[in-house]
């Protein structure tokens, strides 16, 4: 004999929410290692690209919550990237942030007419980084994501 008992769905306010998804920029796999671990140490669902072309690509399918993109990305550069998901109607509202470990002031500067939210200059360590997507989540709600096509870049 088989019995099933009805549950009650769970009020919006008590089920759980979905962990903010975070684009990680980077070539350099040390660096891309360190900041992956604390995020995801953090809460965070992690997604990682090396270069500009495959954060383009993943941006548009996997549609995360921020991206973390380091100056250093090559093919394109950084700002070609930011330009792109900037001007692409399915990735314009995610927050980009860039790090830069060379050169803080113009990389600040760069970062800002590219259309990052953010720029991490200097020597930063990874806490930083997660203060940062913090604030930045904070003034960000995910909308909802649609089937279908994602938009051209």
């Amino acid at each position: 004999m088989t019995t099933t008992i009805d549950t009650p769905a769970l009020p919006s306010s008590v089920r759980p929410r979905r962990r903010l998804r975070v684009l990680l920029v980077d070539d350099a796999r040390a660096e891309r290692e360190l900041y992956c671990t604390h995020l995801r140490g953090a809460g965070y669902d992690v997604q990682v690209a090396t270069d500009g072309l495959e954060a383009i690509a993943c941006a548009v399918v996997r549609r995360p919550d921020a991206i973390v993109i380091d100056v250093g990305a090559a093919r394109p550069d950084t700002w070609e990237v930011t330009r792109r998901l900037k001007a692409a109607a399915a990735t314009r509202e995610i927050p980009i942030i860039a790090m830069s470990g060379r050169e803080p002031l113009q990389a600040v500067e760069r970062a800002r007419a590219a259309g990052c939210a953010a720029c991490l200059a200097g020597p930063f360590t990874p806490e930083d980084l997660r203060a940062e997507l913090d604030r930045q989540l904070g003034q960000y709600r995910p909308r909802p994501r649609r089937r279908g096509r994602a938009g051209r870049i």
